[in-house]
C-alpha cells in the first residue's frame, strides 16, 4: 500500500476517482504511487486496494464525534 494524501489541491486537468468515478475536488485526494490513479477519498482507495484495516480505521474516525456527543449527553443527564 503506497499512496500520497494531497490536501487542498486538485490534480492537473480534470480527474475522476479510480473507483467510484466521482470528480476529484478541491478538498484533496489520494493518489496511488504505483498506478498514478487518483481517488476522491481514502475510503475509495482502501476498497480498491483491498485494505480492510484502513476501512475500519476510517469508520472509527468518522464515528468518534458522534460518540463523544453521546458521552457528553449521558454525563450531563447523570449530573444535573
Amino acid at each position: 500500500m503506497n499512496f500520497v494524501l494531497v490536501n487542498g489541491r486538485t490534480p492537473h486537468g480534470e480527474s475522476f476517482c479510480g473507483l467510484c468515478g466521482q470528480r476529484v475536488g478541491d478538498d484533496g485526494y489520494v493518489r496511488d504511487i504505483r498506478s498514478q490513479l487518483c481517488y476522491c477519498k481514502l475510503t475509495c482507495y482502501a476498497v480498491q486496494c483491498g485494505s480492510t484495516m484502513m476501512l475500519l480505521e476510517e469508520r472509527a474516525k468518522a464515528s468518534r464525534p458522534a460518540f463523544r456527543s453521546l458521552q457528553a449527553l449521558r454525563f450531563h443527564n447523570a449530573h444535573p
